[in-house]
This record gives C-alpha cells, structure tokens and sequence, in this order.
C-alpha cells in the first residue's frame, strides 16, 4: 500500500501511471491508447442544475466521453442469471471450487482451500461469468445467516474461483440458517450506512445507521434487518412519492438539456449542504445503478430534519466534485482492480479502476465522494 499526502489526485495518477519523459525514445515502439482514467473523467464532468424535493436536491452530472461498458456484469444482473454465487465462508461447496486447468507434466494438483465457519464480515463469492463483476459499497445482498452489504467497492475478474468478500451485517438481530446462499435485494444502502462500512469500517456504526433508520420511518424489524425497513409499507410509500416524482423531472430535464446521451451520475445536497456523489464511466452504466440509488438519497433525505434551506448553486456541486487533496491510500489487485482512496478533513473519495484487459492503466468505474460529519 502506498500512503502520500497532501497532494491532488492528478499527482497520483501522474506517479501511478504516466512514464517519465526521460524514458521515451524514439526508438522505442508507439504504445497502445490507454484507457480513460481518472483525470480524463474528472476533466469532462458537467454539472448541472439540481433538482429539488424538499430537503433532497440532485444534480445530474454529464460527460462528453464515450465509453462502452457492456463489458461489465451488476451484482442484480448475475445473480439473477445464475452466474454470481455468495456463500457463507463455512458453507463454501465443491460446486463453488473450480480446479485451475493447467498444462505442466506431471500434472500439479492444487488442494482445496480451507475456510472456517461463518464469519459476520466476510462471505465467499464465485463470478462464473465470462465478464468482470462490478461490486459497490452498501449493496444489499440477504439470505444466509444475516443480511449484509458489500463492505467496499471490487471488480471480481471473469470466470473467477470463490474469493472473500468483505461485508458488514445489517441484520443485528439473527444469527440462524436462512435462505441457502445469498441473493441481491435489489437495494443499496443509503449513504449513512454507506459511509460507515467504506470511512469508518465500523461494524457498529452499520447497526447503529440500521437501528436510526428504523426509528425515523417508525418501521420496526424483529431482527433489526434493514431489507425488512426499506421494505415496510412506511419507506414503500415514501420511496413511491418522492422517487417517481424526481425520476419524472430527471428524465424530462436531462432530454431538455443533453438530448439522448444522458447523465453518468449525480450529486446530491441534502438540507442545503453537499454531502455525496456518485459518477460512473458510461450513461448506459449509471442507468443499471440509478433506480436503486435514488432510493437510498431519498431514505437518507428522510431521515433528516426538514430544514428546507436553499439549494447550494451548480458551481459549488462542481467544486465539490472535483476538490481531491488529502492523503491519498491505493489497494490493487493485479488483474482485477485498483482502489485509491483520499481522506481530507471534510470529505472522503473512493475511486475504483478495473484493470483486467484494461492492463495497468486501468479505466475508472466508480467515482464516489462523500462529506465527513
């Protein structure tokens, strides 16, 4: 892990990516383009004006890259097609482990992982696909002994053996034998569960944003299950008035403004104060995302108190957006993904890069940035 500090995210990505300029010669052959990365991005966002519900104001970000990202598999798309498998660690089954093939003779034979019973922060994942699986922080996922959500943001290879992944628990109240395997909720966190597994990785501070929430929408649960709380007759109706309201305007405002190409993400304001974003590489990547995020700033709107301030202006979203000194944390996976991280007094960024066929330049695929409290 490499730890800096204080510089802006363009340095990084200079020293993680760029080569030297003493290195290049003429004789050495023209590299390939590399992918978009993070400043690439970062330079094209547009922001515009917000849309406004009460104390939840949106702001629809537009880009003027095109990228194809029919490459990547969502957690709802391949569990629903059979191609993603989560487990409980101590429930792992031969059907789960794939024998890597290998051609060396005389033939190696690999032995069988040995996993431990079940563990609170930690489930076993196998993407059987032939595409890269794309994971975010706070997606629900229910089933097994507990629900929990996705602890931070992945990409699982193609065609990958099981893997740990790190969850947190957002079912305090059970620890018995539920559905066999796990399934996707088709939810994701609202960002103040969101913010306490990828800031402050704290298990307690997911059930305590649990056991809030509950309390805001008066929307008990016998296990304190937070599928339980977005699933009540209380959040349905919220989620049904304000939602389908704001999705109507989005849609009618982004055809006005930007035609067909659409938005690749948004920001949000909640009681006149900027507090999240979320931004992808593609339009057609931030569609599959969209329904259920916008849920998630809705509940979390909710659980505010109604100050209705004024929206913050279009030009403030944007410095939020892009504002990225701070000490900068990277975690890479070769083959799968690089994760950096900056961490200032008043905000936290994740941005996630899959690598893969990508090679080390990567492509950025998730640009999350969110306000400290």
């Amino acid at each position: 892990m490499k730890t800096l500090k204080a510089i802006p995210l363009l340095a990084v990505w200079c020293l993680l990516v760029t080569p030297m300029a003493g290195q290049m010669t003429r004789n050495r052959p023209a590299r390939p383009e590399r992918a978009k990365g993070i400043e690439d991005f970062r330079e094209s966002w547009r922001v515009l004006d917000p849309i406004t519900r009460g104390n939840l104001s949106i702001y629809p970000v537009v880009s003027n890259l095109k990228v194809d990202t029919s490459d990547f598999l969502t957690l709802d798309e391949g569990v629903a097609k059979g191609e993603v498998r989560i487990a409980e660690r101590g429930e792992l089954q031969n059907a789960l482990y794939r024998r890597r093939e290998t051609r060396r003779w005389p033939p190696v034979f690999e032995e069988r992982p040995q996993y431990e019973g079940a563990s609170v922060n930690e489930l076993m994942l196998v993407n059987r696909s032939d595409r890269p699986l794309l994971l975010l922080a706070g997606e629900v996922v229910s089933g097994g002994k507990q629900n929990r959500i996705i602890g931070a943001d992945v990409v699982v290879p193609p065609n990958s053996d099981p893997i740990p992944l790190s969850v947190f628990c957002v079912e305090h109240g059970r620890w018995t034998p539920g559905r066999a395997g796990f399934g996707a909720a088709g939810a994701i966190a609202h960002p103040d569960i969101r913010r306490e597994a990828q800031v402050s990785k704290s298990q307690t501070g997911v059930w305590d944003s649990v056991a809030g929430t509950m309390q805001a929408l008066a929307a008990p649960s016998p296990t304190s299950s937070y599928v339980d709380v977005i699933n009540s007759p209380q959040a349905k109706r919220t989620l049904d008035e304000k939602a389908s309201s704001i999705e109507r305007e989005y849609e009618n405002e982004l055809r006005a403004k930007v035609g067909s190409s659409g938005a690749v993400g948004v920001v949000v304001a909640i009681n006149g104060e900027l507090v999240w974003s979320d931004i992808f590489p593609s339009a057609e990547l931030f569609r599959q995302y969209w329904p259920k995020l916008l849920r998630s700033y809705v509940l979390e709107a909710d659980g505010h108190s109604k100050a209705y301030k004024r929206a913050p202006s279009t030009k403030s979203a944007l410095g939020f957006l892009l504002a990225d000194a701070g000490r900068v944390t990277v975690k890479e996976e070769p083959g799968a993904y690089r994760r950096t991280e900056i961490a200032a007094r008043d905000y936290q960024i994740v941005a996630l890069e899959a690598l893969g066929k990508f090679s080390d330049s990567g492509l950025l695929v998730h640009y999350n940035k969110m306000s400290r409290d």
